[in-house]
């Protein structure tokens, strides 16, 4: 078993997205005699970086069918609510759910299991066109229920996360805007830092601790490393998959109608995506059925998947396959219909993230690479814990993690079930075509609706 690190001690954390930013906040806050650097190629208060935790909007919820997420998210929904660094970039529009799935039903039934006072409600078809006519063109068939929670909403990404680099470069938390090459590792296979490239300067950052924050690019980093070392790789528990967003604009006339949507979720099989309301005079939208990019790592001889070079292909842009944009533009069409008239796509995106056989997140230290934790996994569904998620990998770093959050998170565990199933990628990105619509059976096929 490893040592624990000192309180006084030296830590690296490398990535400043949702894992890391966090991180380094909570270990500068409970253990300010901590040194902690901060190591990403972009800043964190930088929009449009590419990254996962930078985006336009996210949606911000505690519906879940896992009641332990659930827990989480309630938590982490109170912070942005009250905490300055988080509530002005915090919207409570609600959230519709009109799906043939159960999410809805599962976390309308997970609240009272819980205890939890929720406002959240099953609604018919007739009563949610009732209370949202903006949907009234939205295309629900197969939908079994619809479901309601007016205390869900969305957070204003880049701000957020720009609010959240300030204070945790106010903490003491120093950040080095450098490219993350390679970990350090010591003649007997333990991690001491990490290699980097600063500002075309190469240097060595030691450290006590070694956090890897690095998201889709965790295999990649850890074959970069030391490929030869079978014991350090990734080795399916989990992989790098992106999934298509839009932002799309929309006749001023509009507004007033759009601002009354909540965040909403088509779940059934012709869609699988979410909208979300106005920001910014522009609607975002994503499609939820994911994908990898399978591409040779010659040190390790076989292909992984890892996000593509070209930074137009992780940021907002016009750089997507066009079956993606078609995609992506079916949920346009299946969440306002010709109710709205005037939605224009503006841009796309492929957003990269890391996702685990079962969705759950991985923060642990590496069995066997000593001095070196992983904070990743965030499987699509970690945004919204931003606010909290560093505290779970401080106390995993000292040993003091919660028994069933250090087992569903750990390295080595068992795969049981999962925790949002839809994120799962099934298709390569290299394989995806014109979009035909759907099949019922999973897939794309002939045989969607109109």
């Amino acid at each position: 078993m490893e040592g624990q690190p000192s309180a006084t001690g030296t830590f690296a954390i490398v990535g400043v997205g949702v894992f890391g930013l966090s991180t380094a906040f909570h270990l500068r806050r409970s253990h300010p005699d901590a040194k902690v650097f901060l190591i990403d190629r972009t800043r964190g208060d930088r929009s449009n970086r590419g990254a996962a935790s930078s985006d336009f909007n996210k949606i911000i919820r505690a519906d879940y069918g896992d009641p332990l997420y659930m827990r989480l998210a309630l938590d982490a929904q109170e912070i942005w609510r009250a905490d300055p660094v988080f509530s002005p970039h915090y919207h409570e529009c609600g959230m519709l759910f009109a799906e043939e799935i159960g999410m809805g039903r599962a976390s309308f039934d997970n609240y009272r299991d819980l205890g939890v006072d929720t406002k959240s409600e099953i609604l018919s078809k007739e009563e949610a066109l009732a209370r949202f006519p903006v949907f009234q063109d939205a295309n629900w068939s197969g939908a079994k229920e619809n479901y309601f929670n007016p205390q869900s909403g969305w957070g204003e990404a880049d701000e957020a996360m720009a609010s959240f680099f300030k204070a945790t470069c106010d903490t003491g938390a120093t950040f080095i805007e450098a490219t993350a090459e390679k970990l350090i590792l010591d003649p007997e296979g333990s991690c001491s830092g990490v290699a980097i490239s600063e500002h075309g300067i190469k240097r060595n950052v030691y450290a006590d601790r070694t956090i890897l924050c690095v998201g889709a690019y965790t295999e990649q980093f850890l074959a970069n490393t030391a490929p030869e070392r079978s014991d350090l790789q990734v080795n399916g528990r989990l992989v790098a998959a992106a999934a298509i967003q839009c932002k799309a604009k929309y006749p001023p006339e509009q507004e007033e109608m759009l601002k009354k949507a909540p965040v909403h979720f088509l779940g059934m099989w012709h869609t699988h995506g979410e909208s979300i309301p106005p920001f910014k005079n522009r609607l975002k939208f994503n499609c939820e059925v994911s994908f990898t990019n399978m591409s040779a790592h010659g040190g390790l001889g076989r292909e992984i998947s890892v996000p593509p070079s070209a930074e137009s292909q992780s940021a907002w842009s016009q750089d997507v396959p066009e079956g993606l944009k078609q995609e992506v533009a079916n949920v346009v069409k299946n969440t306002y219909g010709s109710h709205v008239p005037g939605i224009e796509i503006e841009s796309y995106r492929m957003c990269w993230d890391a996702v685990s056989p079962d969705q759950d997140f991985i923060i642990d230290c590496h069995p066997t690479c000593q001095n070196l934790v992983i904070a990743s996994a965030g499987s699509f569904h970690g945004w919204k814990f931003l606010p909290t998620i560093g505290e779970y990998v401080v106390k995993r770093l000292f040993g003091t993690l919660e028994e069933p959050l250090a087992r569903k998170w750990a390295w080595n565990r068992e795969y049981t079930g999962s925790a949002c199933e839809m994120y799962e990628p099934t298709r390569d990105v290299k394989a995806i075509g014109p979009f035909k619509g759907w099949s019922k059976t999973g897939g794309v096929g002939d045989d969607a609706d109109g």
